[in-house]
């Protein structure tokens, strides 16, 4: 009897843990298309966990000093990374219209802090208060939208980079136009005739010559 309720235990548990992952799923925010859009929810989403970083109340958590200790720090990072670090990233992103190397970073640093701020969320479940989980919980998947639609538009920007402008084709050479000329429309000239010196026809008379 004892074993048949452990599994029924179990069994009711991984239900539970099933229905909790699908009510999760269901409430992921759509992932964003346009880098306006993308921009806007990362800016929405870190200023969010930015405040709720603030009210955490890691000292009063379960655990060992050390490992809170610990979480406190990564809280501070976290929240020096949103303050700073995020809002410059965007303005890059916008003052160069969105181009490939300063989507890219902003994408690496959303990556780092998304990690971070898991890891604080699962940590705050465990340890803290629903109310402090709660908020986090939203803010980590909001985040992993925006960082999902960063991806996809940093993917099709660097396709269409690569992709190869096609040769233009040169124009064909025309080819110079013969022109036949008849021979009846030619003029006709006169062949030149030579002059004959006119020779008188006496005879001269040799001059006698002096004696």
């Amino acid at each position: 009897m004892k074993l048949v309720s452990g599994l029924a235990i179990l069994v009711f548990s991984a239900m539970l843990v099933g229905l909790s992952q699908s009510a999760t799923n269901s409430s992921q925010p759509p992932v964003p298309t346009d880098l306006d859009s993308i921009v806007s929810q990362i800016r929405q989403a870190t200023q969010a966990a930015n405040t709720d970083l603030n009210r955490l109340q890691i000292a009063r958590w379960k655990g060992d000093s050390a490992s809170k200790v610990q979480m406190q720090q990564v809280a501070d990072s976290l929240k020096k990374n949103l303050t700073f670090a995020v809002p410059d990233l965007i303005n890059d992103v916008q003052t160069s219209h969105g181009s490939l190397s300063s989507t890219f970073r902003l994408y690496h640093n959303i990556n780092v802090v998304y990690e971070f701020l898991n890891s604080l969320t699962e940590a705050a479940g465990a340890y803290g208060r629903k109310e402090e989980y709660d908020p986090l919980s939203g803010d980590a998947a909001s985040l992993d939208s925006a960082r999902q639609g960063l991806s996809s538009y940093i993917e099709k920007t660097a396709a269409r980079l690569e992709r190869p402008t096609p040769t233009p084709v040169p124009s064909p050479t025309p080819t110079p136009k013969k022109i036949i000329v008849d021979e009846d429309d030619t003029p006709h000239k006169k062949p030149a005739t030579t002059s004959k010196k006119k020779t008188s026809g006496k005879t001269a008379t040799p001059t006698p010559t002096p004696h």
